[in-house]
């Protein structure tokens, strides 16, 4: 489908991206106040023994949370390649905000802004030019906000043609350093929502139009328990 073609071109852009990114860390010696290094969330984790697990469902919680930790393609966009200067300036991109970046990349000028708004940091990636024969002028690719203290934010994908929303993941970390991560696809109507506590032990619910699916609980051993809901009623079961 064309909007996967899509997914994937953009992917394979912003893997480009990240790979030549560079570490934009404060010496000490620029008291101005500097753009974030890009977005803090950690990957979600899971206990070994459920990685290593042949246990069918145990895989299938595997495979969502595969799909969850997708974001950090995305987020290493958010961070400019070395050697860019701000837009019109060639030796300062440290007198915002907002900071602003453009460089190319496989035929396409990139656009990145960075922002300071209502306490959280907000960025917007755009495109112009031609790519695997679509044509981007100004599109919004990616948007994300994240708190100034890294405790919750949001990741949002776009469709640059149609200027709509495909992807989108929010997360939220609270005191005790409980990490609750939402996906929601909205071309197929899925939503996951995991949890994951600070021993590794957590929780998995996969929505299809609104409708609970499937769900696993798990504990920090790797063992755990998973529900099917469809036609047929509700299946139960267990890994070790």
């Amino acid at each position: 489908m064309r909007v996967f073609k899509l997914i994937a071109t953009v992917l394979i852009l912003g893997l480009l991206l990240a790979a030549c990114s560079s570490d934009k860390k404060d010496n000490g010696t620029n008291q101005q106040e500097q753009p974030p290094e890009g977005i803090t969330i950690d990957p979600v984790q899971l206990p070994a023994g459920m990685t290593q697990s042949s246990d069918q469902y145990a895989q299938t919680v595997v495979s969502y949370i595969n799909l969850i930790n997708m974001f950090q393609y995305w987020t290493g966009s958010l961070v400019p390649p070395g050697q860019v200067g701000k837009v019109g300036l060639v030796e300062s991109t440290t007198d915002g905000p907002p900071w602003e970046y453009t460089w190319s990349q496989q035929g396409i000028t990139v656009k990145l802004v960075i922002d300071i708004q209502d306490n959280q940091y907000h960025w917007v990636l755009t495109y112009s030019g031609t790519f695997e024969g679509y044509q981007y002028n100004n599109a919004k690719v990616l948007e994300a906000w994240q708190d100034m203290d890294g405790t919750s934010g949001k990741l949002v994908v776009y469709d640059p043609e149609e200027n709509a929303q495909v992807a989108e993941w929010s997360w939220q970390e609270d005191e005790n350093g409980t990490l609750t991560v939402r996906y929601k696809e909205y071309t197929g109507g899925v939503e996951i929502i995991v949890v994951q506590n600070p021993d590794l032990s957590g929780s998995l619910e996969v929505y299809e139009n609104s409708v609970l699916t499937f769900k696993a609980n798990w504990n920090a051993d790797g063992s755990g328990t998973w529900w099917v809901y469809d036609e047929n009623g509700t299946q139960t079961g267990t890994w070790t």
